[in-house]
């Protein structure tokens, strides 16, 4: 899951892959932004049309076989 730190201070919305390194940035913007803080990204559109289309492909690999 991806997580996106946000600073609304330093008009702040990077997505990190992972909330370890969502972490260690977060320690360098609050110094800055003592309300920054890190929470997990969710899907976005384009991961979510990729998922259906790999399952799509998944089901058609099972149709032939």
């Amino acid at each position: 899951m991806k997580f996106l730190l946000l600073s609304a201070a330093l008009n702040l919305q990077i997505t990190y892959p992972s909330e370890d390194i969502c972490l260690k940035a977060l320690t360098e913007v609050i110094k800055h932004d003592i309300s920054a803080m890190c929470i997990p990204a969710g899907e976005t559109k384009a991961d979510a049309m990729f998922g259906k289309m790999f399952e799509m492909i998944t089901k058609m690999r099972k149709e032939i076989q």
